[in-house]
């Protein structure tokens, strides 16, 4: 069985392959809900009826995430 920090570290590979292809998931700064858009859009616009900045909008998966405490 992989480790958390293992399974992470894969989450963040498979997250870099669909920036790579042109796309990212992140979850809504206004209620956290998963959206999918496409790379360099500056906002997007969520079920909860907020449009929202996309800086504002944390990435699912990202690198150095593996090194948060949860996963050590």
């Amino acid at each position: 069985m992989k480790t958390n920090r293992e399974i992470v570290e894969n989450q963040i590979k498979l997250q870099e392959e669909i920036q790579s292809a042109g796309f990212n998931v992140v979850e809504c700064c206004n209620c956290g809900t998963i959206l999918l858009h496409k790379v360099g859009d500056r906002f997007i616009e969520c079920f909860c009826q907020h449009e929202v900045f996309l800086s504002d909008c944390e990435d699912l998966y990202y690198e150095n995430l593996q090194n948060n405490a949860e996963f050590n």
